[in-house]
């Protein structure tokens, strides 16, 4: 095992942890509530054995959700390699046959048209490699560079939780993310896997007070999706705190000043294939992706409640709208889950509500942030018997795989 923790400091004035019964006064409903916010300590621990355990229940569980899409896939007459290249996977893969194009396409409009260029590299620049090294055709080097960055995702969820709430509740965490309803995201080459992977290893840092780990695990997760600017908002407003708070040194500056390298080398990268700093903001409004503060979703909304769409997801969407925001509200509450994790999940939540583009990817966007929300359930699924539970993620990962042939194949809009 070892401790990823710095000597623990339990003082009530760092803002970490406070007396127990600070704030208690039924005099003083504000100061009651400010304790209620205070963060309990929390020692980051890593154990190899444990760790390989929850990438296998992961695997375990995935490989059962994975056969049966590809059964009905084929039984459907839809080969395997068909199924693979479907939407985002079939971006990624032409990106990582064939490279970016350099220029882009316009509509009649003068609108740009939808590009690979808003896709970022590093996803594209694995599956490549590993095409490379193993020979295998592009759609199964994606499936490959998926499985495992999956894998390595599920032993940081695995981590993160078990550091907090016990290693039985890691476990949890892991089966209910490896069996949620949009986990094909993390079979097939899309980016969700390795976001996921990166993800949670750099709030494992952050938690952990390990800057410099942060700040190059947040740079490489700007090469993987625009998302990680949420991650960048996370190290940067930690480090400061820690500056704040404690003579921490020189390492959280450190940790902010590499954390948007890889966005910013994303951006330009991609800017640069057309010759334009801004050319990965322009191919990303062809997507309608642009923060426009919720109201792309609110239209969204009011499209659902006056039964405009009847797409059996868009109640599916909504569920998830008011469900992750509610769960920030109450990991806020909870002592035992660390700041840096709420303001992830709040960080995603935002951007999820304020982008227009894709509604019905939504579900999808907050699969990388779902071990966050799992926390608030994990505990009692991890006090059921062992037998109880293994039904419970049989039965998720065969419904995420007969829904996922529906995601993928068969619904008319990408998901």
């Amino acid at each position: 095992m070892v401790n990823l923790m710095p000597s623990p400091r339990r003082s009530a004035g760092n803002g970490e942890a406070g007396s127990p019964r600070a704030g208690t006064d039924s005099g003083a409903p504000l100061n009651s509530w400010l304790a209620q916010l205070r963060r309990n300590p929390v020692h980051v621990r890593f154990e190899r054995r444990e760790a390989l355990t929850a990438a296998g229940i992961y695997l375990a569980i995935a490989g059962t959700g994975f056969g049966l899409l590809m059964a009905i896939s084929h039984f459907r007459g839809y080969h395997a390699t068909e199924v693979l290249m479907r939407w985002d996977s079939a971006r990624y893969l032409h990106i990582a046959e064939n490279g970016y194009p350099n220029h882009l396409e316009y509509a009649p409009d003068g609108l740009p048209e939808p590009s690979a260029l808003a896709f970022f590299p590093m996803v594209p620049a694995l599956i490549r490699v590993v095409h490379l090294v193993t020979f295998l055709p592009f759609p199964y080097a994606g499936v490959v560079v998926s499985w495992s960055m999956a894998a390595i995702a599920a032993a940081g969820v695995h981590t993160l939780a078990g550091s907090l709430f016990g290693r039985r509740a890691g476990y949890a965490c892991v089966g209910l993310w490896a069996c949620s309803p949009y986990a094909f995201a993390l079979w097939v080459p899309y980016s969700e896997a390795t976001f996921t992977a990166f993800l949670m290893w750099t709030l494992i840092a952050v938690v952990a007070r390990r800057w410099l780990w942060a700040g190059v695990l947040c740079a490489l997760a700007g090469t993987v999706r625009p998302t990680s600017a949420v991650l960048v908002a996370v190290v940067a407003v930690s480090a400061i705190r820690a500056v704040t708070l404690r003579r921490a040194g020189w390492r959280p500056w450190a940790a902010m000043g590499l954390a948007p390298l890889g966005l910013i080398f994303s951006w330009l990268y991609l800017g640069s294939r057309i010759g334009r700093l801004d050319g990965w903001f322009i191919a990303e409004k062809a997507w309608d992706q642009q923060f426009d503060f919720g109201l792309g979703s609110l239209r969204f909304l009011q499209k659902l409640i006056t039964y405009q769409s009847t797409d059996i997801r868009y109640p599916l969407v909504l569920t998830v709208i008011l469900v992750v925001a509610v769960g920030v509200v109450a990991l806020a509450l909870d002592r035992q889950v660390p700041w840096p994790l709420v303001l992830a999940l709040a960080g995603a939540w935002e951007l999820m509500f304020g982008t227009p583009g894709a509604p019905l990817s939504k579900p999808r966007f907050i699969l990388p942030f779902l071990p966050i929300m799992l926390l608030l359930v994990m505990r009692p699924v991890a006090r059921l018997p062992r037998t109880v539970q293994g039904c419970l993620y049989g039965s998720g990962a065969i419904f995420a795989g007969w829904y996922a042939f529906g995601l993928l194949v068969l619904f008319k809009h990408p998901p």
